[in-house]
């Protein structure tokens, strides 16, 4: 494994894997398959982190990598993969150090950038196509991007539409900005962060509110869009500001938002201060997103940071919104704000599960009371079995929590109707799904293979909806397997104890 989490979780990632490529392995991956290739163990490799029998190994990092002698991705080994549009990388490291990043722990603040000529040289295969540099700021250093975009423009090297992140200290350049247009530009991602001066100064953004103004103001008139990045949650940060930056977003005419919540991410000082204080919530990294919260405000509860955060983005992603920069900036401005008003209204319906689940950690009082709610409808359930089946053996249900996982204990017997009632009282008493479940079915017979089949199928539906499914049973995953096999069905996708 590489990138920037396991870099500084390198412990845990090899929990699941060989081998941690920690920081920049560019240069060293290559002299870590040679070493699998020969059965050796990376011992002289820099960045690797592996195990012994002796325990876990380290190998020191390089603080940064001449990425001048980095070769540029080929694409056209991946013939199946459609793309839209391709990166490219023009630099590495930012000489800034926002408290909620982890480039800088990543990368180092030390700012690289490649050779003009190697990087025309990649540019010349997406000539006329369109093309993200996905550098954190595209111009950390005017000078070089000032020459990178004089050169595309002469030798007419030039995709027919580019992206890129900036900060708002480029809209002060107009030479910048000219060459940005003619050169084909069409969307810049700044990080704007907040309309709240306090927060800006707790992530050390080193900008202020007009500064975001003259920004926006300067990329429209040159016809560039925006694409505003905000961070909800600092430790000043209210239900107010939420609704601030939502003004501030319309009344500036931004094109496209992210409003972002402020995430935890391993290797951030944020992530770092949050775990000293006790306040993160997760560690399920699923979750880390930056669309979900994970970690505890200071003035908000994590519900309302959830669900303020949701509806500024649905409101900014309204029906009567999409066209409202048609006239700006044209026809693409619509086309993405129209692909925001499908998008959020999909994440609000696919994370339904997430509020309930976030109400649960914000209101102690309701998470006692579903213990009471699950004894009264077993209850009711066990009387409405005795109605259907007086001969047959009754299924006994009990739900318990042991630390995060809800235990369900079954007994007796399971047939269609038994099966959907077990699955309904599970439903209807857990306080959220996205949970760790343990079903223990030692003592369940079943009415027959297909009765297990369906049980089966339920589980894994659970599944998708669950963080992990353990099954407790006297029946081998092997057994299981035959069963599997003789109607034709996948493996399933919890585990079996």
């Amino acid at each position: 494994m590489g990138g920037a989490h396991v870099s500084f979780m390198a412990e845990e990632a090899l929990e699941h894997c060989d081998y941690v490529c920690r920081g920049e392995a560019d240069l060293t991956f290559t002299d870590l398959v040679a070493c699998i290739e020969r059965d050796e163990l990376p011992w002289a490799v820099p960045g690797v982190s592996f195990k012994t029998a002796e325990g876990v190994v380290h190998n020191p990092r390089p603080d940064w990598v001449d990425i001048n002698q980095v070769p540029f991705p080929d694409f056209s080994l991946l013939s199946s993969l459609k793309m839209s549009t391709y990166p490219v990388m023009t630099s590495r490291g930012c000489p800034f150090d926002c408290t909620f990043c982890s480039v800088t722990s990543m990368f180092g603040r030390k700012y690289r950038y490649r050779e003009t000529e190697s990087i025309l040289e990649e540019l010349q295969q997406y000539k006329g196509k369109q093309v993200f540099f996905i550098d954190d700021n595209f111009a950390a250093n005017p000078r070089h991007t000032k020459e990178l975009l004089k050169e595309m423009i002469a030798r007419k090297t030039l995709p027919s539409w580019w992206c890129a992140q900036v900060r708002t200290d480029a809209a002060r350049d107009d030479e910048l900005l000219a060459l940005m247009r003619d050169s084909n530009c069409g969307t810049v991602f700044v990080g704007m962060e907040s309309v709240n001066p306090q927060t800006l100064k707790t992530y050390n953004k080193k900008q202020g509110v007009a500064d975001i103004e003259y920004c926006i103001k300067r990329f429209h008139e040159y016809g560039i869009m925006l694409h505003g990045m905000f961070v909800f949650g600092s430790d000043d940060d209210t239900a107010e500001t939420i609704d601030d930056t939502l003004e501030f977003a319309l009344r500036n005419r931004i094109d496209s938002v992210q409003f972002m919540i402020l995430t935890p991410l391993p290797g951030s000082r944020t992530f770092k201060e949050l775990e000293e204080q006790g306040r993160i919530l997760t560690r399920d990294w699923n979750l880390y997103d930056a669309h979900h919260v994970v970690f505890q405000p200071r003035l908000m509860s994590a519900y309302e940071l959830q669900v303020k955060s949701m509806e500024a983005f649905k409101k900014f992603y309204s029906f009567p919104n999409i066209f409202g920069n048609l006239f700006l900036t044209g026809i693409r401005s619509a086309a993405f704000r129209a692909l925001g008003f499908w998008m959020i209204r999909k994440w609000l319906r696919d994370n339904r599960w997430f509020y309930i689940y976030l109400n649960s950690l914000s209101a102690p009082v309701q998470t006692l009371g579903w213990k009471s709610r699950i004894s009264k409808s077993i209850e009711t359930f066990q009387l409405r079995k005795l109605k259907y089946f007086a001969t047959e053996k009754l299924i006994h249900i009990e739900i318990s929590q042991q630390e995060e996982t809800f235990v369900l204990n079954l007994k007796g017997y399971l047939n269609d109707f038994s099966l959907g009632e077990t699955f309904k009282t599970l439903y209807n008493n857990v306080p959220g799904m996205y949970q760790n479940f343990l079903i223990n079915i030692e003592e369940v017979s079943f009415a027959s293979e297909k009765v297990l089949i369906r049980f089966i199928e339920k589980l894994n539906n659970l599944a998708q909806r669950a963080r992990q499914v353990e099954i407790k049973t006297a029946l081998s995953r092997e057994s299981i397997s035959v069963v599997l096999k003789k109607y034709d069905l996948k493996l399933p996708s919890f585990n079996i104890n």
